[in-house]
């Protein structure tokens, strides 16, 4: 059995510990890129949104380099999420693939029973020390990155802040001690304190919202998040790794109680569930307004249902709340030039919003 998943961000360091804990023989497929995405999109629907394109990409390169067994998420709702393995299967096998599919529903107890396949045989103390060492992986990468955010809108020597967080997720790579992760994403993030900073900058601040794939995985966002700051923007990404995971599979009482407090920040426009996380962009780009944020970056990819009824909501909320509000859709057809230009333009006029009145909000 040799296991393979798809890319998205840091994901592919916290599955990779994961499935060696189980015994496993692990594939990570090559970074997502434009050959990822050729491949993807010759052999999916016309309309399909983009995240199908790069996952079956991603599977047909993994399965060229010997994977066997491809791991992948399902799903419930409105979102086409949950048709993406049936309908991937379906096309691999047309293709002349052949290999087992593993589908894990967002079900904690379906989680842990296909888990516990994966590991054939292994103990549940091995099981759990899996687990404990790929869920240390993913708290850490998302600390460093969050801090990441932060300093990076503000250091003096402009690509200081990436070159500690490639750094960092090698070596948390390599780990096998849950402890040493621990202290290894504590020495990060002593080192961005210890970075000089530009003490007279004031940077914005924005609200990253939308789709899970496309905030999370590089190269479909055309590194959206690394561009904003280094144009000395501090972003907020509303969703990491470890949040999906606590509030998806683990439903914790944190997560929980935030879900209900977006919902009803979304209810005076948007009163039902979409699919995906359309509820959610509503609700985290009222709660970001009323945060005093300088503005909000809808991301999504093309022809994803839910974020497309949040972005037919999203400027009636700009209006009523006084927050502007950028939605840009991603496809194989975006390129860098037109979506760094809008952001720039974006990132201009907040500035000048910011100047203009800096004392108040007015409506957008």
């Amino acid at each position: 059995m040799i296991v393979t998943f798809p890319h998205m961000g840091t994901l592919h360091v916290v599955l990779s510990a994961l499935f060696k804990g189980l015994g496993c023989e692990v594939l990570v497929p090559p970074p997502v890129s434009k050959k990822t995405l050729e491949l993807g999109a010759a052999w999916s629907p016309e309309t399909v949104c983009l995240p199908f394109k790069i996952t079956l990409g991603s599977f047909i390169e993994a399965l060229e380099n010997g994977a066997d067994t491809l791991v992948t998420c399902g799903g419930v709702g409105p979102c086409r999420l949950g048709y993406y393995a049936e309908i991937q299967r379906g096309i691999l096998q047309a293709l002349g693939y052949r290999f087992e599919m593993i589908v894990i529903e967002p079900d904690w107890v379906d989680v842990l029973k296909k888990f516990r396949y994966l590991s054939r045989g292994q103990n549940m103390y091995k099981i759990y020390q899996a687990f404990r060492l790929a869920g240390a992986k993913m708290i850490a990468l998302d600390s460093i990155e969050r801090q990441a955010t932060y300093v990076r809108a503000r250091e003096k020597q402009a690509g200081t802040v990436d070159r500690i967080w490639h750094e960092a997720v090698d070596k948390i790579a390599a780990i096998n001690d849950p402890r040493i992760v621990m202290q290894v994403a504590a020495e990060v993030c002593r080192q961005f304190d210890a970075l000089e900073l530009n003490s007279s900058c004031d940077p914005l601040r924005i609200g990253l919202v939308g789709e899970i794939f496309v905030m999370l995985e590089p190269y479909v966002n055309l590194e959206l998040v690394r561009f904003l700051g280094r144009l000395g923007v501090e972003v907020n990404k509303t969703m990491y790794l470890s949040d999906y995971v606590r509030g998806h599979l683990m439903h914790l009482p944190h997560y929980r109680k935030l879900n209900r407090q977006l919902e009803k920040l979304a209810r005076p426009y948007l009163g039902h569930y979409v699919g995906g996380h359309g509820i959610k962009s509503v609700g985290q780009t009222v709660n970001l307004a009323n945060m005093a944020y300088d503005g909000i970056v809808h991301v999504f990819p093309f022809s994803c249902m839910p974020e497309v009824i949040a972005k037919n909501i999203l400027p009636y909320i700009s209006q009523r709340e006084g927050i502007p509000v950028l939605s840009l859709a991603f496809d194989e057809q975006s390129g860098l030039a037109g979506i760094h230009t809008r952001l720039e333009a974006f990132v201009d006029l907040l500035r000048y919003r910011r100047a203009r009145q800096p004392s108040s909000s007015p409506a957008w």
